[in-house]
């Protein structure tokens, strides 16, 4: 099984920035560093919120608490009042002074003082900013890292906190201030990083040092990297909390909203410790698919696990095998972490280990349940039923499916079908089968007395979902002469289950997936197949059991059909769930009973897998699509989790591809409809649920038109527009990684000053730049839904004449 790979997080952890994806760029290097500088916010401070603006909304419930805001204004409304604020007060000190850095004080002032207690207001903001704040362990074993080798340590932030107020907010959140040598925040020095002057200032702060031998981190391309080039410095861009159109969390966003938003920065480190993890697509897909979705899901299962033994007196728990693989390492880990005395011993049990064993008699509903199996050979029937394989009449037709031997007659006249069906039957067939029941029987329990004392008191864990195992169990147990007290704990049950406890089974689920069951649980009990392979190892499930020389009974593996890379990529997404249980534990101590634990939500926990079972992104569908399932019951049935299907399924377009899922899988065998959907449609399903979000529409629309750009290899182009829609689409440009370098605005003039990594220029600009360029022609985004036809006018009467025909992409339906 997956052992643990590393301690429990710690910032002191003078090695652990090196596992990092970003920072280990510098590994072996920081001797060459004489100066670090660093970033505040979202670079050594994370925050626990999905939003930096949630913060206001948390300003706004306390102040109503303590009656420092009117009760008439929303936390929403607060929101967007504290937001507005500071653009206002940042545009009203560029008309006073020329510069846009604002203090705290001066934002408040902007908020009328009829409504609130500015000054209240203002010291509760410090103080709900450390509340949601923590140190990033990484960057923080960076920092102490150079301190041990004297380096000194600078943080530089854009931010209208005061230099006081930040240090209380980094105290409060942990870090050591005695390591920190320089404190630079813009609302002090009038002047930001993205100018240079920022970096400029700490130039002067350290004469001696050169230019080149200093490095800045921070999550800001313009501000960290293009700021501090102005001045000569190396920025090393830090991105995991920065979102993109690729990214899991906006994907989330789509289809949920904010998605475990105290947990959402600290799910983005998790993924960024994968340095070991291999930089290919697939590696890095199944590591983060580890510690964003199977991780949370997992380990939500194993705090929920955890709860009942706590309240129950339970100190051993029995995970099935083959799932068990990671579940019981998992199990272990979070009771370690938690301070839980469990021990944690997996049963190798499966369907059919358990279905001779299980049954009274053998009589014709079983027979007809077994011959109805498809691709069941005749040699596999013998090896379940445990009859031998000597009878002279079939010893031709062992590998022949059952199926054919309906059309393969034997020497007397009678189909081979008929000849084993009639000796099943028989006194003598019976005879054998009875005997081979009651050996199963003595085999299994035999073997679970010797495992584990006490057969009739296993407390098994499971993925789900109808307890068809759990109930075999019982039942074998009982027909053994023993009582059964086992507890059974299910992550996802189905409505069977509610027979099973009529039956007096002790069986629960954590979620439920029948009737009155949640979105998520009815997701993952339809399409469980690549959750539960990538919780397998490198074994087989469990056939039956046998007995050695020395009286020992152990179990008989499947031989497992799996390729040496597709193993790889199971233990790189198994290591990444390891990986999230050690990060949740960290926040968890970090926010010292402010956080609920995973099992307080189950239904929440399990939205990131829910995510990409309903909406799956086009490279979880091509790489989770791959993996293969094999299914041991009775015959080895071994196929792609998407497995193809005939092109006439797919004609009628994605929907109609969906409803046929629901056909029986006699029909149409589909272990996950919306991947393979994915893999023929690759957006399909992301534009249907940004349409549901979206509710005017323009969303989709500038989505549709930015894949058209995407599509035709354009990844620069100039924005035409004005007003707040246009720059909603440059924001959405640049959030799908397209490059704007230029920003024709027909109410601004050319020579205003950019508030991000654009120039404004005028048409005229435009077509000379493109001109001296000397490259093929423009390609103009515009951005309108008003000006349909002036616009796309105006560009190409200011190009007549020209050898360049800009090529224009407008916003339709």
């Amino acid at each position: 099984m997956p052992k643990e790979l590393h301690a429990p997080i710690s910032p002191t952890d003078l090695l652990l920035w090196e596992k990092d994806r970003y920072l280990s760029v510098l590994a072996g290097k920081i001797q060459g560093i004489r100066l670090l500088s660093l970033d505040i916010f979202d670079t050594l401070l994370f925050r626990t919120c999905a939003n930096p603006s949630d913060v206001f909304a948390k300003i706004a419930e306390q102040a109503h608490r303590n009656g420092f805001l009117k009760t008439y204004i929303s936390s929403e409304a607060f929101q967007e009042m504290r937001i507005r604020a500071e653009h206002k007060a940042r545009a009203k000190q560029v008309a006073q002074t020329g510069f846009g850095e604002v203090t705290l004080e001066l934002i408040y002032e902007e908020i009328p003082e009829a409504i609130c207690h500015r000054d209240e207001l203002a010291r509760l903001e410090v103080e709900v900013e450390a509340e949601f704040c923590y140190v990033n362990p990484h960057i923080t074993s960076l920092l102490y890292a150079c301190k041990k080798e004297r380096i000194p340590v600078a943080l530089l932030s854009d931010m209208y906190l005061s230099s006081e107020q930040l240090r209380r907010i980094l105290v409060s959140a942990g870090l050591d201030l005695s390591q920190v040598d320089t404190l630079l925040v813009s609302s002090e020095e009038r002047e930001g990083k993205s100018s240079g002057h920022l970096f400029a200032r700490l130039k002067d702060i350290y004469p001696q040092i050169d230019s080149q031998s200093i490095v800045h981190i921070g999550d800001n391309i313009a501000a960290d990297v293009e700021g501090a080039s102005k001045a000569g410095i190396r920025g090393l861009h830090y991105p995991v909390i920065p979102e993109h159109f690729e990214s899991i969390h906006h994907w989330e966003f789509v289809r949920h909203g904010d998605v475990l938003p105290e947990w959402k920065s600290l799910r983005k480190l998790a993924a960024a410790s994968d340095l070991s993890a291999g930089s290919g697509e697939k590696e890095r897909v199944l590591y983060q698919f580890g510690t964003d979705v199977i991780g949370p899901f997992l380990h939500t299962l194993c705090e929920w696990v955890l709860d009942i033994c706590v309240e129950e007196g339970i100190t051993c728990v029995n995970p099935l095998m083959r799932e068990a693989y990671l579940l019981a390492p998992m199990l272990e880990q979070a009771a370690q972490l938690r301070g839980v005395e469990l021990q944690v011993k997996p049963i190798y049990v499966s369907r059919q280990a358990t279905f001779m064993a299980g049954l009274e008699h053998f009589g014709e509903d079983e027979l007809a349940y077994l011959l109805d199996i498809q691709g069941l050979k005749v040699r596999e029937l013998f090896d379940v039923l445990g009859v031998g394989r000597d009878e002279r009449d079939f010893a031709a037709y062992l590998e022949e499916p059952i199926e054919a031997c309906k059309y393969i007659t034997g020497d007397n006249g009678e189909t081979i079908y008929h000849l084993l069906y009639n000796y099943l039957q028989s006194e003598s067939g019976q005879n054998k089968l009875s005997a081979s029941i009651e050996r199963h029987r003595q085999l299994l329990v035999g073997y679970l007395a010797q495992e584990f004392g006490s057969p009739e008191r296993l407390v098994t864990i499971d993925i789900g979902f109808q307890g068809t195992i759990q109930g075999a169990l019982e039942k074998i147990v009982r027909l053994a002469g023993l009582q059964p007290e086992m507890m059974h704990l299910l992550a996802v049950g189905t409505n069977r289950l509610d027979e099973r406890r009529l039956q007096g089974m002790d069986i629960r689920s954590m979620l439920r997936s029948g009737s009155g069951g949640s979105e998520s649980g009815k997701r993952i009990a339809r399409t469980p197949a690549f959750l539960e392979e990538l919780m397998m190892g490198g074994f087989g499930s469990t056939l039956r059991y046998s007995e050695d020389h020395s009286g020992r009974i152990n179990p008989i593996q499947a031989q497992l059909h799996r390729s040496e890379e597709e193993y790889a990529g199971k233990l790189t997404c198994q290591k990444g769930a390891l990986a999230f249980q050690r990060y949740y534990a960290y926040l968890l101590e970090q926010k010292d009973g402010r956080l609920s634990r995973a099992s307080k939500h189950p239904e929440e926990w399990s939205k990131p897998l829910h995510r990409v079972l309903a909406m799956p992104k086009p490279e979880e569908a091509r790489v989770l699509g791959d993996l293969t399932h094999q299914d041991n019951f009775c015959t080895e049935y071994i196929a792609l989790i998407c497995e193809a299907v005939a092109e006439e399924w797919y004609l009628a377009g994605p929907e109609a591809f969906l409803n046929s899922c629901n056909y029986a899988p006699s029909v149409m065998n589909v272990n996950w409809p919306q991947g393979m959907a994915t893999r023929r449609f690759p957006y399909y399903l992301y534009h249907y649920y940004l349409q549901l979000a979206d509710g005017f529409g323009s969303q989709s629309m500038i989505f549709d038109t930015l894949q058209r750009v995407k599509k035709d290899g354009i990844a620069s182009l100039m924005l035409y527009g004005t007003g707040a829609f246009a720059e909603q689409v440059l924001k959405a440009a640049w959030f799908h990684g397209l490059h704007i370098p230029y920003w024709i605005d027909p109410a601004v003039e050319a020579n205003t000053a950019p508030w991000g990594r654009f120039a404004f220029k005028t048409l005229e600009q435009a077509r000379a730049l493109s001109e001296a360029s000397g490259r093929t022609a423009p390609a103009f985004l515009i951005a309108t839904l008003s000006e349909l036809e002036t616009y796309p006018s105006r560009i190409l009467e200011a190009f007549e004449g020209s050898d360049l025909t800009p090529k224009l992409y407008q916003l339709r339906p």
